[in-house]
């Protein structure tokens, strides 16, 4: 096999799960998003040869985001995020109670995730859904790590005043079950 070859089976192992969960935050729609990542997995194929190689993960999600907003402008409707669970990965199946609550919190936090400004939630959406580290966001976002900081900084924060918010009645609610 050539390096080249080996290069994008090890790109294709790394990688895939994230792009989809990536894509899935913009598409909402699984099979949507496993498209968008297949058309990406495509393009590398395309241009693997002539990449830098150290810059491969930001050229990953920077074609994925591209790729996900003509999806978005093909289809001209809003992207609501379902309540299918994001998490790609094998686990072991939790008690039906823990799981819907486990999908309602999801639902909740990508909903207020949705409510971020446009960079903070990009910066957010690369960092915890997409995994990539500062730099390699830094490079997908084509702005300083300084700023990536800033911006993840700030959307976290938000995040949980915003969860803090969003919890409280849920919380009043409980108590109020708990106590009759």
């Amino acid at each position: 096999m050539s390096d080249s070859h080996d290069l994008f089976l090890e790109t294709l192992q790394r990688y895939e799960r994230p792009l989809i969960r990536y894509a899935h935050g913009y598409t909402g729609d699984l099979e949507d998003a496993r498209d968008i990542v297949q058309d990406v997995f495509v393009k590398l194929s395309q241009h693997l040869a002539t990449l830098d190689h150290e810059r491969l993960a930001p050229w990953l999600f920077t074609v994925c985001r591209n790729r996900a907003l003509d999806h978005q402008r093909k289809h001209q409707r809003l992207v609501v995020m379902e309540t299918e669970t994001l998490d790609l990965e094998t686990s072991a199946d939790p008690a039906p109670n823990d799981a819907m609550e486990q999908r309602e919190t999801a639902t909740a936090l990508r909903e207020l995730i949705e409510t971020l400004p446009v960079r903070q939630r990009e910066a957010v959406r690369l960092k915890f859904i997409a995994g990539l580290d500062y730099q390699q966001i830094s490079a997908a976002m084509q702005t300083s790590i300084g700023n990536v900081g800033y911006l993840i900084h700030h959307g976290v924060a938000a995040l949980k005043t915003k969860w803090q918010a969003h919890d409280q009645p849920v919380q009043a609610v409980k108590l109020k079950h708990a106590i009759a």
